[in-house]
């Protein structure tokens, strides 16, 4: 059972996210704050936390990290209503576990939830070059141990940058197949997008070719 702390100001979508954690199967509502300080005086250990970026007694940056401290194995996810870089990369840099935008449809929030509970990067659908090459480095667990040889050949492509278009002629699979595979490769690993998968997949030491360097054997 994952445990969730939520802590955002706003009533009504601290409520909402609270309700949609308790009706998921496999998720346990830990606690539930409206300020940082509330945050930090819950006795309840969570396993994942969404963190409204902007509270009104701190920073939700500043309350990852002190949350982080008091238990390491916390997994921290930023809410925010904009994706602005500098504020995910700094929540990057300060060795959180990613973002989530505030106008996520509530299945992305609850895939986001599982994937930081297994460890994944969470990144939110408009994620910039710059913040999935940020997530990239991020020191990750070895959450590629699920995928199969071909999984792991497509997902090295895809990390040097190529197309989808380029993917399957590489690798003599129809587009639609690569397209196909890359889906079911999303559920293994835990991740919400392709960028996430990618971002994993550097962070594992994939896609140091260059797109134009050895072809990958089929």
């Amino acid at each position: 059972m994952t445990r969730v702390l939520v802590v955002d100001d706003h009533p009504i979508v601290l409520a909402g996210l609270s309700a949609l954690v308790e009706s998921e199967e496999g998720l346990e509502l830990a606690a539930a704050a409206r300020s940082a300080a509330s945050a930090l005086e819950t006795e309840e250990q969570a396993d994942v936390a969404l963190v409204d970026l902007q509270l009104p007694d701190g920073d939700g940056i500043e309350l990852g990290m002190r949350l982080k401290e008091r238990w390491p194995d916390l997994r921290v996810v930023v809410l925010t209503m904009h994706a602005d870089e500098q504020a995910v990369m700094r929540c990057l840099a300060s060795g959180l576990d990613g973002y989530l935008l505030k106008d996520s449809d509530p299945e992305d929030v609850l895939t986001a939830v599982h994937s930081a509970a297994r460890g994944t990067m969470v990144l939110g659908r408009t994620a910039s070059a710059p913040v999935v090459a940020a997530a990239a480095s991020a020191p990750r667990t070895d959450a590629l141990a699920g995928l199969d040889a071909r999984d792991l050949e497509i997902l090295e492509l895809l990390a040097r940058g190529l197309p989808t278009s380029q993917v399957a002629t590489r690798l003599f699979l129809a587009p639609k197949t690569v397209r196909n595979r890359v889906s079911v490769m999303l559920g293994k690993l835990g991740a919400g997008t392709r960028e996430e998968a990618v971002a994993m997949g550097r962070a594992a030491g994939l896609g140091r070719a260059t797109p134009g360097g050895p072809t990958v054997a089929p």
